[in-house]
């Protein structure tokens, strides 16, 4: 066997894995984005940044240690808190994909010659394109929202900071 199994699928058994296997990972991206507040965390990741650009400028004008020091207490809160929202998701997505992988898809009635194996193996390879997809989109989409968040940041900034 090579590193790529080889599915011997009907069309139907195909369609219905991918049907469910699709519906898991839009539901996995629904729950993502609702638990995770993506305003909030997109508000923080250009604090992070703001802080992580008037570090590096510190560094190099050689401030003194204690200063880069509390820059960088004033980020940890932040970096925290950008952790513990990205994970609240997983509580429930990593629970409902065990469910569907171990519980749900090998008791699919397929028939031959799909067997409970290379249906969750073809499952998990259709859940993982497709949440990589997903996953390189919303990047996409919360990189460029950051940037227009910087971007009001730095206009917030008094004329006395520029």
């Amino acid at each position: 066997m090579g590193l790529i199994p080889t599915f011997t699928f009907t069309t139907s058994q195909e369609a219905i894995i991918i049907v469910i296997a699709v519906a898991y990972a839009i539901f996995a991206v629904v729950v993502q984005r609702k638990l995770s507040n993506a305003k909030r965390l997109r508000e923080i990741q250009a604090q992070i940044s703001k802080i992580s650009k008037e570090m590096n400028k510190m560094m190099k004008e050689k401030v003194p240690e204690a200063q880069i020091m509390a820059k960088q207490k004033e980020m940890m809160p932040l970096l925290g808190e950008s952790m513990r929202s990205s994970m609240k998701p997983m509580f429930v997505i990593l629970p409902l994909f065990l469910v569907v992988y171990y519980v749900l898809v090998p008791q699919l009635p397929l028939g031959a010659p799909a067997t409970p194996k290379t249906i969750q193996q073809f499952f998990f390879l259709v859940v993982f394109v497709v949440g990589l997809i997903s996953a390189v989109v919303m990047m996409i989409y919360d990189r460029t929202q950051t940037k227009k968040m910087e971007k009001e940041l730095d206009s917030e900034k008094p004329a006395s900071d520029k």
